[in-house]
Parts: structure tokens; C-alpha cells; sequence
């Protein structure tokens, strides 16, 4: 994704998360690539974003199995809601994707907010 791409998807994120965003990336299978985090973040994320991108990069791994077993089509997000963010997991193919947080407390409207995340893969 391009720098303009990058700033147009998280000006469109933070119109509907506004202050709850937490972290904008985007990933390929050797890596990622982290364009936005909320001050403050920067050692939580330095610890974390390692093992998150491993887990992004195996969740590949099983798509297949989950499209079959839900025989519903594409798997286009997942999403995981903890006590302290929800974190949105876009995948595009070949074990890349884009991942964006926010906190829990963020009132998105799931569709239109996973729809215009996944405009930008």
C-alpha cells in the first residue's frame, strides 16, 4: 500500500474510531509494516507485534478450512474482542492482510467499518 493509501485508510478509520484507534498494519508473510499507533503504544506493540504477526501469518493457514466448514464464502475478517481493544484481522491472500485495533470500548458499526478497511487491499 502506497503512503497516500495509507493515510486516506487511517483518516477513514479514525472518522469512525476517532481517538480509540489504536494501530493500523499491513503485513505480508516476511513481515510488517505498522503506519499508524496511537501514542503510547510504541513498547506494548514493540513486544507484542512479533508473535501477532505470527499468528496473522498461521491464521492463513487454516482459511480454507474455515471457508469450508462455514460454507459461507471468502473469510474476509476475523475479529478478536478483549478486555482492552478489539483487534480486526483483514486478510487479502497469499499471507498477506492488514490489521487494525482499536479499543473495546469503540462503538464501529462492523459492516461499513470492516468494508472500508478491506477497500484498501
Amino acid at each position: 500500500m502506497e503512503g497516500e493509501q495509507r493515510d486516506a485508510l487511517v483518516a477513514d478509520v479514525r472518522e469512525t474510531a476517532g481517538d480509540a484507534l489504536r494501530c493500523v498494519a499491513e503485513y505480508d508473510q516476511t513481515g510488517y509494516d505498522v503506519f499508524y499507533e496511537r501514542d503510547g503504544l510504541e513498547t506494548r506493540l514493540e513486544r507484542l507485534a512479533e508473535d501477532i504477526h505470527a499468528d496473522l501469518v498461521l491464521q492463513e493457514v487454516g482459511r480454507e478450512h474455515l471457508e469450508d466448514l462455514f460454507d459461507a464464502g471468502s473469510l474476509r475478517c476475523s475479529m478478536y474482542r478483549f478486555d482492552d481493544l478489539t483487534a480486526f484481522h483483514f486478510l487479502a491472500s497469499d499471507y498477506t492482510g492488514l490489521f487494525v485495533s482499536v479499543d473495546s470500548d469503540a462503538d464501529v458499526p462492523l459492516c461499513s467499518f470492516a468494508d472500508a478497511c478491506r477497500g484498501y487491499l
